[in-house]
């Protein structure tokens, strides 16, 4: 009887590290550090800030915090486009704007379903994959617009801190180091 129990709570482990694995498999987090210098072409706002991004393969949903600081103009979108540093490219996710013309600094914050992201096939994102690992590999960026500059006024391309934080398939077109470091 003993013995069996013992089975029991190893096999539990071991199916609870299985899932551990298993969900790490699934979520990957990225970080932007977001400013003017990286529009294309540059703008020299002064405002800054950063993105975090989680990509939940399994529950088919991507998770953004972004956090602006000392926007001089009024926003009028946030999104995250795909395209590599030092290329503009398409809208895959929009960020609803809660206070549009607002300036200065403040957060936003939300998470879209597979159902409410752009499909944009001319660029290679048909599915929900091709979005959470063009944003895993650093072939993504945040973009924030505003009313003086309507095609970007900061931006920043979304890094793993490393190729093995990016478990979905281990690329790494850049890197960030992770908050605090």
């Amino acid at each position: 009887m003993k013995q069996a129990l013992m089975m029991m709570a190893l096999a539990s482990a071991v199916v609870a590290g299985s899932v551990s694995v298993a969900e790490a498999q699934n979520r990957v987090t990225v970080r932007a550090m977001l400013g003017g210098g990286n529009e294309v072409p540059g703008v020299s706002a002064g405002a800054h800030g950063e993105a975090l991004v989680t990509v939940d393969r399994a529950a088919g949903t991507i998770d953004y915090e972004v956090n602006i600081y000392g926007l001089p103009t009024g926003v009028v979108a946030s999104h995250i486009h795909s395209g590599t540093a030092g290329v503009n490219g398409p809208v895959v996710i929009n960020f609803p704007i809660a206070a549009v013309g607002q300036s200065g600094s403040f957060q936003i914050k939300g998470s879209a379903r597979a159902s409410e992201m752009v499909m944009r096939p001319e660029a290679g994102i048909r599915s929900f994959d091709d979005i959470a690992f063009a944003i895993a590999s650093g072939a993504a960026y945040v973009n924030v617009h505003t009313q003086a500059n309507p095609g970007g006024e900061i931006r920043g391309q979304l890094c793993p801190t490393t190729a093995a934080a990016n478990t979905f398939n281990g690329v790494a077109l850049c890197t960030t180091p992770a908050r605090g470091q």
